[in-house]
């Protein structure tokens, strides 16, 4: 057995053990204040990254959706991966075919949108580039990705459009035919027809921009939730996009939107030209980061509000990721008992609760030496 199925056998035993002990909150907690980080390199290629929560799929009715299947798999199967060998990414493919499809995370979030008003959705894009004559085998008329951020219920399934969405962009390399031959790269703002009442655009500079059809950019959401100032500015390559409209490099969130508890990522060839389809999108590396949560500083690793037994399987499991160091593991056991509120610290004991303390680490013990002969 290698050390990587041992790795994940282990915590999935230690956290058993720790459940059986009666030691796990009823509720499920958000990992400090990074909330997702994906590079779906653990997941099955060919499959739906296992981390996200609802994948859907819409079709125009001139599609076969049986015959020209769109779909979103993880590469390294059927499909390569542009962003190197070995690699694996999310591919978002839609092959001669006008379909929409969405993937998202909500159980990253917490259920009520005010608990992420401030923070960072960052991720790796690699557009295709539509290939040149329309109409033809294999012509497309764009490669498309639409980011949804947005807010919802307890049963919400994807951000649409108004009544949902905080901040709405998509990213488009875009086929203009001859005698324009080079695509155009764009990013547009379309929630700013909602906030300043237009929808603003940012046009990269031909051919050696920001983003470019064929190669990987990084796009970065900052997200401010200042009461009465919420914006947000994006970021391509780490340089903040200015809008060509109204010359500005933040816009506010959509009027009345809460905050955040929902992403998608949507492709989409449904509004042009019918069968034209769209080149392929691949997503990697997201990560979401809520600054509104607590520092997993202190040992509070779940950001839950104590220092207990649950943050030391959290502890464990960023261990063996490499999140987590011995200096974590330290300021675990010195803040064990410590109880936190509203972010602050509600009430502080000097020294761990020795007995309590002993018992958790003799419940755990149990555990590992248990899983150590299971294991040989």
């Amino acid at each position: 057995m290698n050390n990587a199925i041992r790795n994940l056998r282990f915590i999935a035993v230690l956290a058993a053990g720790v459940g059986a002990l009666g030691l796990f909150g009823a509720s499920a907690v958000l990992a400090q204040r990074v909330i997702l980080s994906e590079d779906f390199e653990s997941d099955t290629p060919d499959t739906i990254p296992e981390s996200a929560d609802f994948f859907a799929r819409s079709c125009v009715q001139f599609v076969n959706c049986a015959t020209e299947p769109a779909k979103v798999v993880v590469t390294g199967g059927m499909f390569p991966d542009p962003f190197g060998p070995g690699n694996q990414s999310v591919l978002f493919h839609n092959p001669n075919s006008a379909a929409q499809m969405a993937l998202t995370w909500t159980s990253i979030f917490d259920d009520d949108p005010g608990a992420f008003r401030n923070g960072v959705i960052e991720f790796d894009v690699w557009m295709q580039k539509p290939l040149p004559v329309l109409g033809e085998p294999g012509g497309k008329f764009w490669a498309f990705l639409d980011a949804r951020i947005g807010f919802g219920g307890p049963d919400r399934a994807s951000v649409s459009t108004l009544g949902d969405v905080t901040i709405w962009d998509n990213f488009r390399i875009q086929n203009v035919f001859p005698p324009t031959p080079d695509p155009v790269e764009s990013v547009v703002d379309a929630g700013a027809q909602f906030t300043v009442g237009l929808q603003t655009t940012y046009t990269d500079p031909v051919p050696d921009g920001l983003m470019a059809p064929d190669t990987s950019f990084h796009v970065k959401f900052e997200i401010s939730g200042t009461p009465g100032n919420e914006s947000y500015a994006v970021k391509v390559n780490d340089t903040a996009v200015t809008w060509l409209q109204d010359g500005e490099m933040s816009h506010p969130w959509v009027p009345d939107a809460p905050g955040v508890n929902v992403l998608s990522f949507l492709s989409d060839a449904s509004a042009f030209n019918q069968g034209a389809g769209a080149s392929n999108v691949y997503l990697d590396n997201i990560v979401v980061i809520n600054n509104d949560l607590p520092p997993a500083g202190q040992g509070d690793f779940n950001s839950d509000g104590k220092v207990d037994a649950a943050d030391y399987v959290v502890w464990r499991k960023g261990f063996l990721g490499g999140t987590f160091d011995e200096e974590d593991y330290a300021t675990w056991r010195s803040n064990f008992g410590t109880t936190f509120g509203s972010g602050q610290l509600a009430s502080q004991v000097p020294e761990p609760a020795t007995g309590q303390f002993l018992a958790v680490l003799c419940g755990l013990s149990m555990v590992v030496a248990r899983l150590r002969i299971a294991l040989t």
